[in-house]
C-alpha cells in the first residue's frame, strides 16, 4: 500500500508531466511570430515596420525560451520528487542522532532499498548531493570519481590533436572528441548510434516531448556532446570537460539547447572546439541568445 508521501508524490508526478506538452504549442507560435516578422519586414522598409518585426521576432525567442525553462523546470521537478519519495535525508533533527527512517517507493528491489539506506547513515557532508533519476538506469551512480582539472591551455591543445573534420573526403564526417579521465587517461569519443548512450540519449528526450509528436525526428542524440551529457547523468559526474573538433549545434533541438536539460542540476560540461571555442554548459539563456544571433 503506497504510503501517504507516495500518493502524493505520483499526483505531482503527473502534473509535472503535463509540462511537455505545452512546450510544442511555444514552438509553434514561436515559428507563427517568425513568419510574421519575415512577412511585416517583406512589405515596407519603413520604421515602424521594422519595429514591428522586431518585436514579432523578440516574442519569438521569449516562446523558445519559455519552452527551454519549462523543460528544465519539469526535469529537476522530478527529480526532486523522486528524491523525496526515494527516502533521500534531508536533516538530522537538532541535538539528535537519529536519522529519519527512509521511505522506500513501492517495489524497490533490494539493492536499491540498501544503497538508500547507505546514503541515510551517511553524515550530511558525506552525501553525494546527487538527484535521483526515474529509475536504475537513469540514477547517478553513488561515488562517482570527480573530473579532471583541465587548464584552458591543455584543453586548446588537446582539442589541436583532433582530426580536421575540414579535411574529410566524406560527405558527413564523423564528430571526433576526447576525455581525459580522472586517471589521466584519454578516451576517444566519436558521434553516432553505435553505443548505449546515444539510445539513452534517445530514450531521456522523448520521454520529455523532444522532438514533439507527428514532427521530424533529430540529431541530436547521436552527437559527441549530447551523448557525454547522458553519460554524465547516469554515472553522476559533476563536472567534466571534453574536447570535440566541431562546434556544438545551435538551435532548439540542439546540442546548446539540450546539454542543460540532459545534465542533472549542479553539474557542468565544458566543451573546447575549434578555433579556440570554450563554453560551460549550462549556460545562462541571455548569453545563449546572444551567442546565436
Amino acid at each position: 500500500m503506497p504510503s501517504e508521501l507516495q500518493q502524493v508524490a505520483a499526483r505531482l508526478l503527473a502534473a509535472l508531466d503535463e509540462v511537455p506538452r505545452v512546450v510544442p504549442y511555444l514552438h509553434d507560435q514561436a515559428n507563427k511570430y517568425r513568419q510574421a516578422a519575415g512577412w511585416v519586414g517583406s512589405l515596407s522598409s519603413n520604421q515602424n515596420a521594422r519595429m514591428a518585426a522586431t518585436q514579432l521576432d523578440a516574442a519569438a525567442r521569449r516562446c523558445e525560451e519559455a519552452a527551454n525553462h519549462l523543460l528544465q523546470a519539469h526535469a529537476r521537478g522530478r527529480s526532486w520528487v523522486e528524491q523525496i519519495v526515494s527516502g533521500v535525508r534531508t536533516a538530522e533533527p537538532a541535538g539528535g542522532s537519529t536519522a529519519p527512517r527512509p521511505i522506500a517507493p513501492v517495489g524497490s528491489p533490494p539493492g536499491a532499498q540498501r544503497r538508500q539506506n547507505e546514503d541515510t547513515e551517511k553524515p550530511e557532508a558525506e552525501k553525494s548531493g546527487k538527484p535521483a533519476g526515474a529509475g536504475d538506469d537513469d540514477s547517478p551512480k553513488d561515488g562517482a570519481p570527480p573530473g579532471r582539472r583541465i587548464s584552458d591551455e591543455e584543453g586548446h591543445r588537446l582539442q589541436q590533436t583532433l582530426p580536421n573534420r575540414e579535411d574529410s573526403e566524406l560527405t558527413q564526417p564523423k564528430t571526433r572528441g576526447k576525455w581525459i579521465n580522472e586517471n589521466g587517461e584519454e578516451e576517444d569519443l566519436v558521434s553516432g548510434q553505435h553505443d548505449e548512450w546515444f539510445q539513452k540519449a534517445t530514450d531521456f528526450l522523448r520521454e520529455r516531448g523532444i522532438p514533439p509528436r507527428n514532427s521530424d525526428s533529430i540529431t541530436t542524440p547521436s552527437h559527441v556532446e549530447t551523448k557525454f551529457a547522458m553519460r554524465m547523468r547516469l554515472q553522476g559526474r559533476k563536472h567534466e570537460t571534453i574536447m570535440v573538433n566541431k562546434l556544438p549545434c545551435p538551435g532548439k533541438w540542439g546540442c546548446r539547447a539540450l546539454i542543460g536539460l540532459i545534465l542533472p542540476p549542479g553539474s557542468t560540461l565544458t566543451v573546447f572546439g575549434p578555433d579556440g571555442f570554450k563554453k560551460t554548459y549550462p549556460v545562462p539563456t541571455s548569453e545563449e541568445r546572444s551567442n546565436d544571433e
